[in-house]
């Protein structure tokens, strides 16, 4: 193994990363749009198809599947646990008492 092949290696898991850490922006910044209440239909239909559009993309531009997986796994992982975690903190504000 020479010089070249470990460069490539750390290379290809810093790319995986990278992708991966994408992913959760964008689905991070799809998950707030999407949550506007009262928001036009064509604001979210413009964020649903960026993102799926981003996808398919990536997937024709970077060779390799592990690029493309790390980033579905990203955008998959931040749509789910921050759309938890809106739930969960609405519901914590409606159960908590009012001050007056």
């Amino acid at each position: 193994m020479t010089i070249y092949d470990i460069f490539e290696l750390i290379g290809f898991v810093l790319r995986v990363l990278g992708s991966l850490i994408f992913g959760l922006g964008v689905g991070w910044l799809a998950v707030k749009v999407m949550q506007k209440e009262g928001g036009p239909w064509q604001l979210s239909t413009a964020v649903f198809l960026g993102l799926i559009g981003g996808y398919v993309f990536l997937g024709q531009w970077v060779p390799g599947g592990g690029t493309l997986g790390a980033f579905g796994l990203g955008a998959g992982a931040a749509v789910l646990l921050w759309g938890l975690m809106a739930n969960r903190m609405k519901s914590e504000d409606d159960d908590s008492p009012k001050k007056k």
